[in-house]
This record gives C-alpha cells, structure tokens and sequence, in this order.
C-alpha cells in the first residue's frame, strides 16, 4: 500500500462524493483505473464540465489551463490537490499533498517532464502533461523492459507529441510504440494531424519512401532504425543516429532474410511495411496459400498457374456459405488431386476456436485426438505439422489462462500418441496472432507457427514482432482464377521451415481397421461415451486398459483384448447377439419391473439394446456388478469373436467397460435429500429382476449423467430406484 496514494483516494472521497458525475473510489492505497478516473472526474467539476466521464476528451483539454509554480504562500487549490494526486499515482514525489503548487511540486513536474522525453523540462503543466498524469501509462522501466525501447519511446515523445500525445516510456514494445512509430512515418510523409491515424493505409504505403546507405533524410532513417530494433535484436541497427551507414545495411538485409523479401538492404516500402505491420506489402508473391475450398483439378491448375507450391487444408470440418453449411474437410481424393496437380498441403485443424469461451478444459485433448486421427486416416507422415488455430484477437491474460492450458492438452496428448505403434509420430503447430505463435512457442508447446498477420488490428499483433519458429505467413485474402477454376485463397508467405507433404501413404491394416470400426460402433451407441476425448480413433493402441473419465463421483473404464473369447452358455448375465439382434427383449428381461417404468422409459432401454446389438452384430453381451467398500462396478463386456475382416477372413475383440460408482452419499437433484445407498440390497435386487434392468438401468442413467456435475451419479440411482418398486 501506498500511504499518499491511500491520503489522495480519501481526499478525493471526502471532496467529491455526492457531486454529480462523480464516483467514490475505493480507498486501497493501490494505483488503479477507478483512482485515475476519480481523479479525472474531480478535474472536470473543477474545469465546470457538467457530465463528467472517465476520459480526458476534447472538452476537457479545450478547457484546461496550465498550472505552474506559485508563490510559497498561496491558498491550496483543488486543481494543485488533483495534480499531486496524480504525480503520487504516477511515481513521482511533489513533496507533500498540500494543494500549494511550489518548488518540490516543480520538480516533480520536471522529472516527469524529463521521464517522457521531452527537450522542455519547465515544470510547467500543459494540458500535454496534465493528460498523460491521468492514465495508468508507465513512464519509468518497468521490470522486463529494455532501456533502448525506452530511448525510442522517449524519442517519438519528443520528436511527434503533436501527433502521439505522449506515449509510455516503460521499455516495452507493444501497440502504443507500434502506432507512435507508424505515426512519425505519416508526419515524416507530409501529413497532417487531422490526417494521419496511426495506420498503414494505402495512403502511407504511396507515399513511403525508399531509403539506402547515405540518405540524408534524418527522420526516416531514425524511425527504420528504431523499427529494427523493435522488431528484435538480431536486427539491432546500431545507434539511433539517423545516420543510413553499414549498420543499418546489414540489419535490413538480415530482417529482409527473415522475412522472405529480397535482401537488397535498401528500406524499400515493402521493408518498412513489413517492420511496421503485421500483413506488409499485401501485394507482394506468395509460393504458399491456405483455403477452406475443397480442390478440384482445375483449382489445382489455377493455383500451379498463379506460382502457388503449397497449400493449407482443413483436416475436418464445415464452413458456411451462402448455400449453408460446406464441408471444408480433406478427402483422399482432394489429396490425389493436389499431389498429382505437383502441390504440397500443410495440415489445419480448426473445428472451433473463434472465441474464447471455445478454450475449455479437455478441449486440447479432444481436438488432438482428432486431428491426428484424420491426419492417419488420410495418410500425412511422420514430422508433419498439424496447425491447431485459435482465430481470435486473445488478449495475454486469455493467452495464459486459456491458449497455453489448451496445447498443454494437445501435447501431453500427442506425446501419449508417440507411445502407440500405430500411430505416425505428428508435430505440433499453430495458427493465430503474433503473441499467441509466440507465448506458445516460448513454452515449449509448439514447433512452428501459422501466423494470423491478416488482422492488422489485432492487439496480438499489433506491438509484437514476427515469431522467430513462423512457417507461414497469412498477410491476404483474395480469389484467384476463373470459371470451375475461380478458387478463394488467404496468400501465405513461406519461410521454407515446413515444407509441407506430399508423399501421403493412408494405413492399410485391414484387421486393425476392421476392430477398430467395431469398436468405434460399440462406444458410439453409448451417449455416455460418444464425446469423451480418448476413446476410439485412428490412433488407438488395442490390448490396454485406461480410464478414460474420472470425476470424484465415477470413473469409467475401458480395456480391450484381441483374445475374443465366448462366454458359457447358460450364463445369466449373458445376452446372445445374432444378425444384429439381441436374443432378449426389454419387456422379458424386465417383467414385472416393466410397471415402475414409462412407456416412453421402455421404448429407449429397448433402442438402446437394439443399437448396441446393430453395433455388435454378432457376439455376446455380459453384465456383472460387483460392489466394494468403496464403490459400486458395473461392468459391461462385449464379446465380438468374428469381426469379417474381408473375403471369409474374419478377427476378434473383447470390450469392457466398467462403471466405477465411488461415493456413498448422495444429495438428490433439486432436493435436501441426502440418499445413501445399500450395494448388497441393489446387487440382490439385480439380480433378482434381471440383466436387462442392469442394461437399461446402468448404462441408460449413465448414458443420461456422464459429464455432468454432483447431481450425476444421484440421477443414476433415482433411476435404478424407481426400477425395483
């Protein structure tokens, strides 16, 4: 806590509260947006603004006049209170909170003055000064920042107030120092203040120049050479001199490398764009594209006529249309058509992920899974990237709480798949702005990046640099070609680290496929089981056990074993399936148990046995419960011992699921209720109405509750309570 921050909240409180358009702040002692809005508002009823707001707007700086030294005997003013108030917020010591505008005030004015960068240091409040007290603007270093960053800030302060205001000075790179820069190129260009706007429009790009070793023109020079250096130190130019020597050559040449633009080590438009914005020359070639448009041949030629080498697809997938929902997914036969037409393809995941409410627990592990299942499916090798996009302006904090837990998900997913022998050994890639390529790449999480620099405006690309590990480079959206050969495209640039594939050799196992299909029909009839993240796909290692859903209420279990084994006959809690068909029905199994339940009940106990049997086709379907100090197991295993494989040829599988029922105690849904249950009296019960209750009673609730909170497993045994009245 700060002892004159806290003095200066409980001032403003004590002084302003009940005056209209003002709101008390919080008296913390802690620097904070409601303290500088306190402040701001308390200086509007000073100037006699009527409605006053947050933000030190036109009328605000019309109307205020400069503040300056008194003489040591003066009355306290409210204004000179609202002014030390916001040097202590700022940082900076007036020497007291007296409302007297004297000698340590002045100096304050100075240091802050000389903090900012600028030649006057008169001590004199401006309204240039007053505005720039009454933001959360840093103008000391802040931890992390970089002193020559801090130089340039203080430089653009300054050389271009009358264009930028004046901007932090806390040596971090970011949007403010990004658009300070682009606006000092525009008032070098000739324009005027009511003309510029901080972005690099068409009119910037006509009038930028071109600059090589000698050039006079000082202001240009010094926004390259502080252009270079933001842009990262291995494009250090030297000294901030505005002089165009070897130096600033060299480090052209080597952002120029970087880039992928020709490396003249002349600060062409191109050069300056690229340093200034995220997209650059938007007209410059591209040997690489991304789209969501399926590839027809004579799209394949458009893209080979147009210079185009590679090009990225979407592994699964619709988009919409004027014609609604398209498919955006690869086929193989997309694929022989790219690879025949000489084309590579980079893999795209994105089935989501526009917004951040998409970035939820378990969503990276569902979302790898998939990708590297279709990759498999269509035969992308080893060491391919798979492009896993977030297609959102994610501030940093979302970044950290959101985008860095979601490929966490994604790699501890991939580096599972790595242990499976089936599986192709897949790389990790994403798609999205500058600072998620690069957050995501600090942290070990990916190799390459798809950057999403199309969206100039983006806050995560404005003020950041070009990911060092980039791969491609999105800087344009437009079509190409015409007739059944007009096809729409994002131009990508290509640094040449991921080449892309096109050597595509789908799996051919024909009895790895035929269990696998088997058991994908299996958990699919399950709704309990349908969206869990870790079950069946192309990527599946058989002859294991796994949980593959845990809660503090139930786990479940799924283990497979290619030792198909046939039950006895007889057996109790055993079901026959031939054809498809179950060898009982709902109504039989239940008996007179059939009463407790609903018609409508019934109808789907018995859908589901039937689509459970369909999935099957022939085998034999097992139930046990088995309860535990600790928990009730239902345990459903399927046999499927003649899985036709082709031809007369055929293979076997056995599937378990256990349902592990853990807690003793439930509280009953939308009640106070508390139920603890007597395992060995619903086990009895079981078995006296039989299996088909087991069926309908213990897969059917679960298949209703898995996924969902404390109420789930209370649900379970509402159901299988009202089984056995």
């Amino acid at each position: 806590m700060d002892e004159m921050v806290l003095i200066t909240q409980q001032w403003l409180n004590e002084t302003y509260s009940g005056k209209h358009g003002y709101n008390p702040v919080e008296e913390s002692g802690k620097t904070g947006w409601d303290t500088i809005y306190g402040l701001t508002r308390a200086l509007q009823i000073e100037l006699g603004i009527s409605e006053p707001a947050d933000n030190f707007g036109p009328t605000t700086q019309r109307l205020f006049k400069p503040l300056k030294r008194q003489a040591p005997d003066s009355e306290p003013s409210n204004m000179n209170f609202i002014l030390q108030g916001a040097l202590w917020c700022k940082g900076f010591n007036p020497g007291g909170f007296t409302g007297v505008f004297y000698e340590k005030t002045e100096n304050a004015v100075k240091e802050f003055q000389k903090a900012a960068g600028l030649t006057t240091q008169d001590g004199i409040v401006t309204t240039l000064i007053m505005k720039a007290l009454l933001d959360m603007s840093a103008f000391k270093l802040v931890s992390g920042g970089d002193p020559r960053i801090r130089q340039i800030q203080q430089n653009l302060n300054r050389d271009y107030n009358d264009y930028i205001g004046l901007m932090p000075c806390d040596g971090l790179y970011a949007r403010d120092t990004n658009k300070a820069l682009i606006y000092a190129l525009q008032k070098e260009e000739g324009m005027s203040t009511s003309v510029a706007n901080g972005f690099f429009g068409n009119g910037t790009t006509s009038l930028c120049p071109t600059l090589t070793p000698g050039d006079s023109r000082t202001g240009f020079v010094l926004i390259v050479q502080y252009a270079l250096y933001c842009n990262g130190k291995s494009f250090d130019p030297g000294e901030f001199d505005g002089k165009y020597g070897v130096g600033v050559v060299s480090a052209v040449k080597a952002f120029q490398e970087f880039m992928c633009l020709p490396q003249t080590g002349y600060a062409d438009m191109p050069t300056i764009k690229a340093l200034l914005s995220s997209s650059g020359d938007t007209t410059r070639t591209a040997s690489a594209c991304d789209t969501a448009t399926i590839i027809t041949a004579e799209k394949a030629q458009t893209l080979r006529n147009n210079g185009y080498k590679t090009v990225g697809r979407y592994l699964t997938g619709n988009v919409r249309t004027s014609n609604g929902l398209t498919s955006k997914a690869l086929t193989s036969e997309e694929l022989s058509v790219i690879v025949d037409a000489g084309l590579k393809v980079f893999p795209i995941y994105q089935d989501g992920g526009y917004e951040s409410s998409y970035f939820v627990k378990d969503q990276g592990t569902r979302d790898a899974y998939s990708a590297a299942s279709a990759a498999r499916r269509l035969g992308f090798p080893s060491g391919t990237i798979i492009y896993f996009a977030v297609d959102f302006d994610a501030y940093d904090y979302e970044v950290t709480d959101k985008i860095i837990p979601y490929f966490q998900e994604i790699k501890s997913a991939f580096t599972k798949m790595q242990t499976f022998s089936t599986a192709p050994k897949y790389e990790i890639g994403v798609y999205g702005p500058r600072n998620i390529c690069i957050r995501t790449s600090e942290a070990g999480l990916t190799k390459y990046s798809f950057v999403a620099n199309m969206s100039t405006g983006f806050s995560g690309n404005l003020g950041y640099p070009m990911p060092n590990n980039w791969a491609f480079d999105q800087f344009y959206e437009g079509t190409i070609g015409s007739g059944s050969g007009s096809i729409g495209i994002d131009k990508d640039g290509f640094s040449g680290r991921d080449s892309g594939a096109s050597n595509l050799n789908p799996p051919s196992d024909p009895v790895y496929d035929a269990r696998l299909r088997t058991l994908t029909d299996i958990l699919s009839t399950i709704p309990a089981l349908e969206n869990l993240s870790t079950l069946a796909n192309a990527m599946f290692e058989f002859d294991t056990t796994e949980t593959i859903f845990t809660s503090p209420e139930l786990d479940i279990i799924l283990s497979t074993s290619l030792l198909a084994t046939i039950p006895s006959e007889g057996s109790p809690n055993t079901i026959t399936i031939t054809n498809g068909k179950p060898g009982a029905y709902i109504t039989g199994l239940l008996g007179d148990t059939q009463t407790s339940l609903t018609a409508s009940q019934i109808d789907s106990y018995q859908n589901l046995l039937n689509s459970l049997s369909l999935s099957v086709r022939n085998g034999y379907l097992e139930v046990y419960v088995n309860p535990t100090a600790q928990s009730l197991n239902i345990q459903v295993k399927i046999y499927t011992p003649d899985i036709p494989v082709g031809d007369s040829a055929t293979t076997g599988l056995t599937t378990t699921i256990t349902f592990k029922i853990k807690q003793k105690h439930f509280r009953l849904p939308d009640t106070e209720e508390v139920y603890s249950p007597d395992w060995d009296t619903i086990v009895n019960n079981m078995v006296q109405v039989g299996i088909g209750i087991v069926i309908v009673a213990g897969i059917g609730a679960l298949a209703l509750t898995v996924g969902a909170e404390a109420g789930a497993v209370a649900v379970l045994f509402r159901t299988l309570l009202a089984a056995f009245k």
